[in-house]
C-alpha cells in the first residue's frame, strides 16, 4: 500500500513499473501474427493509458526499442499514436466512458487490418483477438497500478498467464528452443504452486496464437500440452516428485509426434533441472489459511451456540410469571383458628352459591382497613367478633410482610430476567459476528456496485483499532463524481467519516482511479486527575479511564459516605461499567444492568453516584450520564456551560430512568468533573479562578484547582478531573 511505503521505496516501486511496462511491450511489439503485433500493442497501450502519462512514456520507450533494433513496423507505433490522440480528445470532451473504450480500439483495430490488406477471414479473426485481448490485458490494471499479490484473483490470475507467455512467444522467432524451455519452467512454477487450473485456459489460448504464428510449431505445443494431463491424474506437492513425474509424462510423446530425442530430450532436461535448482520456498500447510481461520471460527461459533442456549434456557427460570395468591392461604389459616369449630361454619364459610361475606370480609382485612360499615356486619353476623377482628388484624401484619419479600423477590427476578437476556444478546451479537467474520470489505464491495460504481479493487488496513484506510481502485470517475457522490455515499453505508489521503486520476472518467480514504480520529483528549481523601484509609471517590474503538470514557464515582467502604463500592461500580461497555454492551444496558447490581449486592444498602462522558474522537459528539453527581461544566471561551441532571445515584430504584444528555464540544473546549465533596458552588469557584488557567496543561489545573479547594474546605472526598479537547 502507498501510505505504508517510504518515500524512497515508493521511488524504487515507481522506477520499477516503468521499467516492467517498458519491457513487456517490447515483448509484445515482436510477436507478429499475420506480420502485424496490433492485436497485442493496442490492448496493451489501453492498460498504459489507464495507468497514466508515465506508463504511456514506457510503452512508447519499449515500442520505439523495437522499432529501431528489431525491425518492429512502424505502424504499430503510429497506431498507437493515433488511439492516443482519440482517446485524449475524448478525455477533453469526457465523451466517451472506459467500458467503451474495447470497441473503440477494437474499431481501430479492424480498419487498420482491412487497410493492409488481409483477406476477410483473417481480418475478421483479428479484430476479435484484437477485442479479447483488451478485455484480457484491462482486467490486469490493478496488478499494475497496485502490484500487490492480494489482487491475483483466480480470474486475474488467467489474464496473467496470457500476458507471460505471450511476452514469452516474442523470443520464438530468435531461439525457439530457449523459448520452449522458459515456457515448460513457467509451467512447472504454476504447478508447484498448485494453479493449474489457472494454468491451463491461458496455456491453450497461447497455443492457438503460435499456431497463429507458425504452425510448425505445432509438435512442440503438444510435447508440453499432452504431459500435463499427468499431473491431474497424480497430485504432487514436492520439487522432486513433481521434477519426477515430469520426466516420466514425456515418454508418451514418441506415439504422438515426431519426437526428436536431441532436441526435445534437452528442452525437457535442461527444463526439469533448471526448476529443480530454482531457489523457491513453499511452506503451505494441508489447510490454507483461509479454510484454517474459517474452521476454527466455526468451532468457535459452535461453543458461543452453546452458551446462547444455555442462557436462553437460564433466563426462562426468570421469565415474569403470575404470583401465587397468598391470600387465599391465609383465609384458610382464619379459618382453622376461628372456623373449623363453629357452629355457624356451614352457613358462613359453606354456602351452596359461594362464601358468606363474612368469608369475602377476612380476604378484605388481609389488604386493608375495615370500614364501619365492615365491622358492624361482622358484629351482626359472626358469634365472635372480638376473636374474629383480632385473628385478621394478627394475620394481616404477616400478610404484608410476606407481600413486601415478594414484591422484592419479584423485582430482584426481573433484575436478573434482565441480566440473563442481556448476557445473551452478547453472546447472540459475537456469534453474529463470528459468522460475518473478515468480509466487511465485500458487504462494502456490494453495497457500491448496488450503486452502479465500477470497483476494481477494494481493500481494507487497520492501522490501529479505530483508524484504518480504504484502499480502492475505480473505474470512469471524475475526481468530482469521486467526491460529491462516491465518498458521501460510502459515509453513509458506514456511518463514519472519510478523509481522502491519495487520489490518483490519471486519465479521469477514461482511466483507473487510485483512491485512498482514511478513517482516524480528529481530536485527541489531554487529562488531569486530582484527589484528596478526607479519611487517610481511603478515598470513597473513584475514577476510570478508558477507550473503546473510537470513543474515550471518563467516569467519576462516589460511594456512600468515606473510607474503604465507599472505595470499594465505587471502584466496583466503574470496573463493571467499564467491562460491559469494552464488551459492547449499549450505555443504556450498562447503566441499567449496574443498577440492578448494585441493587442485588446489598439489598438497598449500597448506592453510588456516577459522573461519566463519553467523547466521540471523531466528531466530538460527547454524552454525559449523570446519576446523583454534581453538574459538569464546560469553559469555552470565557464561557461556562454548565450539564446537570437531577437523579438519584445507582442502587436505590429500579429500573432506573435514563438521563443522556449531548453536547457537540469544539477545539480547546474544557470540561470540569467534581465530586460533591469539592465546592457547593463550582461555577462561582471557576469563574474566580478562570485567569488562573491560561494555557497550562490540564494535569497542573487539576493540582491547582485541589490546592485552592483545601485552603477553603474539606467536608468530603474531594476529586477533580479536568479535560481539554485537542485537535490532531
Amino acid at each position: 500500500m502507498e501510505l505504508i511505503l517510504s518515500p524512497s521505496r515508493m521511488k524504487k516501486i515507481r522506477y520499477q513499473f516503468i521499467f516492467y511496462i517498458t519491457l513487456i511491450s517490447f515483448l509484445i511489439s515482436i510477436v507478429h501474427i499475420y506480420s502485424t503485433s496490433l492485436l497485442f500493442a493496442l490492448p496493451f497501450f489501453y492498460v498504459c493509458f489507464m495507468c497514466g502519462y508515465q506508463s504511456i512514456i514506457g510503452y512508447a520507450i519499449g515500442l520505439g526499442i523495437g522499432v529501431i533494433f528489431l525491425d518492429v513496423p512502424y505502424d504499430v507505433f503510429v497506431i498507437s499514436a493515433i488511439s492516443f490522440v482519440i482517446l485524449e480528445f475524448c478525455l477533453l470532451f469526457q465523451s466517451m466512458k472506459s467500458r467503451y473504450v474495447p470497441y473503440l480500439l477494437t474499431l481501430i483495430g479492424g480498419i487498420y487490418y482491412a487497410y493492409i490488406q488481409i483477406d476477410l477471414l483473417s481480418t475478421l479473426l483479428l479484430t476479435i483477438l484484437t477485442y479479447i485481448n483488451t478485455m484480457i490485458f484491462t482486467s490486469l490494471t490493478p496488478i499494475f497500478m497496485h502490484g500487490e499479490a492480494e489482487l491475483l484473483t483466480h480470474e486475474r490470475m488467467k489474464a496473467l498467464t496470457v500476458v507471460i507467455l505471450i511476452c514469452t512467444m516474442g523470443l520464438l522467432p530468435y531461439s525457439q528452443m530457449s523459448t520452449m524451455i522458459l515456457i515448460r519452467i513457467f509451467i512447472l512454477i504454476m504447478i508447484y504452486h498448485e494453479c493449474l487450473d489457472d494454468l491451463l485456459p491461458g496455456l491453450f489460448y497461447s497455443a492457438m496464437l503460435m499456431l497463429l504464428m507458425d504452425l510448425g510449431y505445432k509438435d512442440d505445443i503438444l510435447s508440453f500440452l499432452l504431459p500435463l494431463f499427468f499431473f491431474y491424474m497424480i497430485p504432487c506437492h514436492k520439487k522432486s516428485t513433481i521434477v519426477s513425474l515430469y520426466f516420466v509424462s514425456h515418454l508418451i510423446l514418441p506415439f504422438f509426434l515426431d519426437f526428436q530425442y536431441t532436441y526435445h530430450g534437452f528442452i525437457v532436461v535442461a527444463s526439469g533441472l533448471i526448476f529443480f535448482i530454482l531457489p523457491m520456498r513453499l511452506h503451505k500447510p494441508v489447510l490454507s489459511s483461509s479454510y484454517q481461520e474459517m474452521t476454527f471460527k466455526q468451532q468457535l461459533s459452535k461453543q458461543v451456540d452453546s452458551f446462547c442456549h444455555l442462557f436462553e434456557q437460564m433466563t426462562a427460570l426468570f421469565t415474569k410469571a403470575p404470583a401465587p395468591n397468598r391470600s387465599l392461604e391465609y383465609v384458610g389459616y382464619i379459618y382453622e383458628d376461628m372456623c373449623q369449630n363453629c357452629s355457624s361454619q356451614t352457613t358462613c364459610f359453606h354456602k351452596k352459591y359461594g362464601p358468606h361475606r363474612l368469608v369475602k370480609l377476612m380476604n378484605k382485612g388481609l389488604k386493608e382497613s375495615y370500614s364501619e360499615a365492615d365491622e358492624d356486619f361482622i358484629h351482626q353476623y359472626c358469634l365472635n367478633p372480638e376473636k374474629y377482628l383480632a385473628l385478621v388484624q394478627q394475620y394481616r401484619k404477616d400478610y404484608r410482610k410476606i407481600r413486601r419479600v415478594q414484591e422484592e423477590y419479584k423485582v430482584m427476578k426481573n433484575d436478573l430476567y434482565h441480566q440473563f437476556s442481556l448476557l445473551n444478546h452478547v453472546f447472540h451479537q459475537f456469534s453474529h459476528q463470528l459468522e460475518i467474520g473478515h468480509i466487511e470489505e465485500k458487504h462494502i464491495y456490494e453495497h457500491m456496485e448496488g450503486y452502479h460504481f465500477q470497483l476494481a479493487h477494494l481493500k481494507k488496513y487497520y492501522e490501529s483499532q479505530s483508524v484504518y484506510y480504504l484502499e480502492i481502485g475505480l473505474y470512469d470517475m471524475t475526481r468530482e463524481e469521486i467526491e460529491n457522490e462516491f465518498i458521501p455515499i460510502l459515509e453513509a453505508y458506514l456511518n463514519e467519516t472519510l478523509d481522502i489521503e491519495v487520489i490518483k486520476t490519471p486519465m479521469h472518467q477514461l482511466g483507473y482511479t487510485y483512491l485512498v480514504l482514511k478513517h482516524h480520529t480528529r481530536y485527541f483528549i489531554q487529562y488531569g486527575v486530582s484527589q484528596c481523601a478526607k479519611e487517610s484509609i481511603a478515598c470513597g471517590d473513584s475514577y476510570t479511564i478508558f477507550s473503546m474503538n473510537e470513543n474515550d470514557y471518563f467516569a467519576l464515582s462516589d460511594g456512600m459516605g468515606q473510607g474503604q467502604k465507599a472505595s470499594d463500592d465505587s471502584s466496583l461500580t466503574l470496573d463493571v461499567m467499564k467491562q460491559l461497555i469494552t464488551n459492547g454492551i449499549s450505555l443504556n444496558d450498562t447503566i441499567q444492568s449496574v443498577n440492578a447490581l448494585l441493587k442485588i449486592k446489598n439489598r438497598n444498602d449500597m448506592f453510588t453516584t456516577v459522573d461519566m462522558i463519553e467523547i466521540n474522537l471523531v466528531n466530538g459528539v460527547t454524552t454525559f450520564m449523570k446519576y446523583g453527581a454534581c453538574p459538569t461544566y464546560i469553559l469555552r471561551d470565557h464561557e461556562i456551560i454548565e450539564v446537570e441532571s437531577k437523579t438519584l445515584p445507582m442502587g436505590i430504584v429500579s429500573p432506573l430512568e435514563t438521563m443522556i444528555q449531548k453536547q457537540t464540544l469544539k477545539e480547546n473546549d474544557m470540561i470540569f468533573m467534581v465530586s460533591d465533596g469539592f465546592s457547593g458552588h463550582f461555577r462561582e469557584f471557576l469563574k474566580d479562578n478562570e485567569y488562573l488557567i491560561g494555557d497550562d496543561h490540564p494535569k497542573d489545573i487539576a493540582h491547582l484547582f485541589m490546592t485552592l479547594a483545601n485552603d477553603e474546605q474539606r467536608n468530603d472526598d474531594m476529586t477533580i478531573m479536568v479535560l481539554k479537547i485537542c485537535k490532531q
